[in-house]
């Protein structure tokens, strides 16, 4: 029996792959049955013509023999389930026909596809980056874990030094740190700007010319040089104007001279979305084991390497290193990746390779949620479909009594549903792509994805696409078939007796009360999210924020304690202000969170906390309920004193008196602040950010040490048309401080 049904199946496997030549012998071996038997009758006495026409109707029909050769060899209900161009016409007459399920159903196939495309386009993005330079994937990045804390930990000149020695695997080594400056074009017109203090050899590696001026050179590296910068094509557009003769001009970065020398072609942003360059010096002092500046470092590899035999010199490198520094290099393991793979915004405390199997294995298989997601649409598009076959009835019998086999008429119907499927696919493909620039160009504003991420669908995502369109086709197309032609020889008899209709069976029963449930509960989640979105966007914390602007100021060592009282002098000079405060957190904005214990109170939740200065409450107009605010002597080291807020005496008081009481904060796991004493209660409740939350608060003095400040000035003007005002005023008080926000 098993031999027999493998014969069947070789047979039906030659006429499949030898089709045209299979009926080509067929209509050949006919012709000479023909032509032999009219030679027979010619030679008893017949004319040519007669003998051919006798021969013919001795022989019979052709086309009967042609079917019977079919069916021996399994063809004819291959034949059956064939496509024709006018499956596919009657398939587009439908859309048009029935136009509510053509909208309907289209544009759900259209949802569905358009998410799945899309997601498989960012986990491609994720999951297989490539750098958009000649052979980019070749440029790799050496990355250290410190196995003993379970991180990686930054490279430092002296492992760029080393490695330049040691390395024949990785040519054109090179290190970069990203550094935030104030470009000063001139006295009256400055912002930060994000650059990469970079190696030379980057320019090299990545082989992109620039668009005007050059790039930079290994003798700008040196120290005592002027210091040079290379600008992106975006700056030079947006602080420049696109000036061609902006080559050679002398600004500033920050208190520094720098002479501008190029500027790189659009899209250029290597290593991450950088769009400054200047020239990483390095001196010899900072070359110690562990000392110096932390860097990333990157390289190519050399001709005919292969990234795990770089991989094994690099770690017979680091297994020298540790053996020759064991208190700085003991559980250091250098590794060499792929310089987009290690660059991707993924955290992970495994080893690389691990972590990126895991993350791949994590994405792929999430991919099953948009096939399930797929599946799902279109069995309610396939109920749609069921339903207009319903009224199709009389057709599909007629069709049938006239010779249509059940696997002709169940082609015919999938056939429509692939012409729906195809229009939806058309549809989605082009949402999913415009939505997919829409989100790149978001996030790039962001800065959160690095420039080498595609705004398109590749090629793999379309077909993934096609995948699920004819997936979603079958389902949509095939459920509804196999019922609507179940029995069609009763059917066919009911119709005759003028009883019965198809009808909708329990399955279809609950999948219409399902889809019904969910398009209600979709409603209902859609609305209360609306609801909850307008308050969010529509609330504003207890101050009056059209009165004030704030900026966030930023100096990479402390800002001095002198600065504070020097600025708001200066800022209190200028017409139309009324007050000047510093603080940590805006009112409305993020505050840090901190567990808390009371004094003689057995709770020890979380509070939120902001250090301010002693102006804070009055420049906020936020009056006391209780006690007073800061003093300016409150600001020293050694005073532990606090303001809470109302919220905080109603959850951890109860509303009971609160001035007077201590409080102390966890510092880690196992320790805790010195106490603190409770000087004041705040009326109004401004580190709230939407109404659901009236969070309690604690302020602490705003005392130096700290790198970051926000301020806010309050005006009786204009606050957009002094932000300009305020920027300029605090970089000529110092150039170096950047002003955000």
């Amino acid at each position: 029996m098993g031999s027999g049904i493998m014969a069947r199946v070789r047979s039906l496997w030659s006429g499949l792959r030898r089709r045209s030549a299979f009926e080509a012998e067929m209509r050949e071996e006919f012709r000479l049955h023909v032509e032999l038997r009219a030679k027979d009758l010619v030679r008893s006495g017949l004319s040519k013509s007669e003998a051919l026409r006798r021969a013919r109707a001795e022989f019979g029909s052709a086309e009967r023999y042609k079917e019977e050769a079919r069916a021996s060899r399994g063809l004819q209900r291959v034949d059956a389930l064939r496509f024709s161009w006018l499956d596919f016409k009657l398939g587009f007459r439908m859309l048009a026909r029935y136009p509510g399920l053509t909208v309907v159903g289209g544009l759900a196939m259209a949802f569905a596809i358009a998410i799945g495309a899309g997601a498989f386009e960012a986990v491609l993005q994720v999951v297989r980056p490539k750098l958009p330079f000649p052979e980019g994937d070749r440029i790799v990045a050496i990355r250290t874990r410190d196995l003993a804390a379970n991180r990686v930990q930054s490279a430092v000149a002296h492992d760029l030094v080393t490695w330049r020695e040691q390395l024949a695997s990785v040519r054109d080594l090179g290190a970069y740190r990203t550094v935030q400056r104030n470009l000063i074009k001139q006295q009256n017109e400055s912002a930060p700007i994000t650059i990469a203090e970079i190696s030379a050899t980057a320019f090299k590696l990545t082989g992109v010319a620039p668009m005007l001026g050059r790039f930079l050179v290994e003798a700008d590296e040196q120290s005592g040089v002027p210091l040079v910068m290379v600008i992106g094509y975006d700056e030079w557009k947006t602080r420049f104007g696109g000036d061609s003769a902006v080559i050679g001009r002398n600004l500033r970065l920050g208190s520094v001279p720098v002479t501008l020398i190029g500027v790189m072609p659009k899209g250029y942003a290597f290593p991450f979305n950088h769009s400054a360059w200047t020239p990483l010096r390095l001196t010899t002092s900072s070359q110690t084991q562990r000392g110096g500046p932390q860097l990333e470092i990157f390289g190519r590899l050399a001709a005919g390497i292969t990234l795990e035999e770089a991989q094994a010199e690099l770690t017979a490198a680091g297994q020298r290193a540790a053996t020759e520094f064991p208190a700085t290099h003991q559980h250091l393991r250098p590794g060499v990746h792929r310089f987009a793979e290690a660059n991707t915004p993924i955290q992970c405390t495994l080893s690389w390779s691990h972590c990126m199997s895991l993350v791949r294995a994590m994405l792929f298989s999430s991919n099953l949620l948009f096939v399930v997601l797929v599946a799902l649409v279109c069995a309610n598009v396939a109920l749609l479909m069921f339903a207009r076959a319903v009224t199709r009835e009389s057709e599909i019998i007629v069709r049938n009594a006239l010779g249509a086999s059940r696997a002709r008429i169940i082609t015919q119907l999938v056939a429509e549903a692939l012409v729906l499927g195809g229009v939806a696919a058309i549809v989605g493909l082009a949402a999913a792509g415009w939505a997919l620039k829409v989100v790149v160009r978001l996030l790039e504003f962001e800065g959160q994805i690095p420039f080498w991420w595609r705004p398109s669908l590749s090629l793999p995502s379309v077909l993934y696409a096609v995948l699920l369109t004819l997936l979603g086709a079958t389902i949509a197309g095939v459920l509804p078939a196999l019922k609507v032609t179940r029995g069609l020889g009763v059917q066919i008899g009911r119709a005759t007796a003028g009883t019965g209709r198809l009808a909708f069976g329990g399955i279809w029963t609950v999948v219409i009360v399902g889809q019904v449930a969910l398009t209600v509960v979709a409603v209902a989640s859609t609305v209360y999210l609306g609801q909850f979105a307008a308050r969010m966007t529509s609330f504003r914390p207890d101050v009056a924020a059209h009165e004030y602007v704030s900026a966030r100021l930023v100096l990479d060592d402390e800002i001095p304690a002198n600065l504070y009282p020097e600025l708001e002098r200066r800022l209190l000079a200028e017409p139309g202000v009324a007050g000047v405060t510093f603080t940590s957190a805006l009112p409305g904005g993020e505050h840090n969170v901190q567990y808390i214990e009371v004094e003689a109170v057995a709770a020890a939740p979380w509070v939120q906390t902001a250090s301010v200065d002693a102006d804070f409450f009055s420049t906020m107009n936020l009056p006391m309920a209780a006690g007073r605010g800061f003093l300016a002597g409150d600001l020293e080291s050694n005073r532990n004193v606090v303001v809470v807020n109302e919220s905080f005496v109603q959850r951890m008081l109860g509303g009971r008196h609160a001035v007077g009481r201590r409080v102390r904060f966890q510092v880690s796991r196992d320790q805790w602040s010195p106490w603190h004493e409770i000087v004041g209660v705040v009326q109004k409740n401004a580190m709230q950010r939407h109404p659901e939350m009236s969070p309690a608060g604690v302020y602490f003095p705003l005392k130096s040490g700290r790198s970051s400040v926000h301020i806010a000035v309050h005006l009786r003007r204009d606050p957009e048309s002094f932000a300009p005002q305020l920027r300029n005023l605090a970089i000529s008080l110092e150039p170096n401080l950047r002003v955000y926000e």
